[in-house]
């Protein structure tokens, strides 16, 4: 029976996410896994998510709700992972939902592997478009060649894909609490550099919405892009601490994503400024110039001294790739 499995605590930090929430909200309630808690947690948020959580709380002994000042997303799940009382944690975001089946499979993957995490797909969700994201880790399902993989942004450092066993999580310093962005990629690879046994389950039973606008993986303001900089710089000390064989050209993948952003919302000091000990190892990896992937190409520009017109190209790449997209869509029907 039911009863006699483990309990799971789902963990969900709700922000600014009246318009999704019941969507959310419901689809946990409807696992075919119930033996299941669900702790929303309220981090101040200034619409109505916080009656709503209480109404979830009055109908379903299932939903705990935990009002607190607001304290950023990081500050949200350690405050859900310390009332947390379930076997096996997972994330979900507010503006998501998932698949009804999604604990009972991924429980069942971790019990018959005897995993103290289970990765899964998922999916990307936009008003135009639905996207399979496979992770497709290989064959090596080593604690170590997992967290290089994420290090590498060869798999997502999401929380909402990962279920984790309890005893994991013990003591390892849950979400630092001044990090709003890339907090889950760090706590994730401070929990596989305990040397977990990782199983992975190719189905995908999230989605995840990635046109809200309220999303801090949209919005890059001077706080987020501080705190993602930051991330990174932590991520980095942990490893060259903690994992065997990392070295400093093993962090371009990361550090490229922050430029990325410094030039897509044209902080170009930032992007020069920043980084300057792999400055030479990026700019030669962005040649030569790939039309189909423009990143790179661009950032290794503006790093020989052109930003603006790394971003002026950048800009009108993009343009074109989603013009052939549009017209691939439109020659399928």
């Amino acid at each position: 029976m039911q009863s006699n499995k483990s309990l799971v605590s789902i963990i969900v930090p709700v922000y600014k996410a009246e318009k999704h929430i019941r969507q959310c909200v419901n689809s946990l309630l409807a696992q075919t896994y119930t033996n299941i808690e669900v702790i929303l947690v309220d981090d101040g948020s200034p619409d109505n998510c916080g009656a709503i959580c209480d109404e979830y709380a009055a109908k379903d002994t299932r939903v705990k709700v935990i009002h607190q000042q607001n304290g950023g997303v990081s500050a949200a799940r350690q405050t859900g992972i310390m009332h947390a009382t379930g076997g096996y944690s997972i994330h979900t975001d507010p503006d998501d939902w998932v698949e009804t089946n999604m604990i009972e499979e991924l429980v069942a993957k971790a019990k018959a592997e005897d995993a103290d995490m289970v990765i899964c797909d998922f999916y990307t969700e936009s008003k135009s478009r639905k996207t399979y994201e496979g992770q497709n880790p290989g064959e090596d399902l080593s604690a170590n060649a997992i967290m290089r993989k994420i290090l590498f942004q060869q798999l997502h450092g999401s929380c909402c894909n990962k279920l984790v066993k309890r005893s994991c999580i013990e003591g390892i310093g849950f979400f630092p609490q001044d990090l709003c962005i890339l907090e889950d990629e760090l706590y994730n690879i401070r929990i596989l550099a305990r040397d977990i046994k990782v199983a992975y389950l190719p189905k995908a039973f999230y989605h995840y919405r990635v046109d809200n606008v309220h999303s801090l993986c949209n919005t890059i303001s001077d706080k987020n892009f501080e705190s993602k900089i930051k991330a990174v710089g932590e991520i980095e000390s942990f490893c060259l601490a903690h994992v065997a064989g990392i070295k400093p050209y093993d962090f371009i993948p990361i550090k490229k994503n922050v430029l990325f952003d410094a030039l897509r919302t044209k902080r170009y000091n930032a992007l020069l400024k920043l980084y300057p000990e792999l400055k030479d190892a990026m700019i030669e990896s962005g040649t030569p110039y790939r039309i189909v992937a423009p990143v790179s190409s661009c950032i290794a520009l503006a790093l020989r001294g052109y930003p603006a017109l790394a971003y002026t190209l950048y800009d009108w790449n993009m343009r074109l790739i989603n013009y052939l997209q549009q017209i691939k869509r439109f020659v399928k029907r």
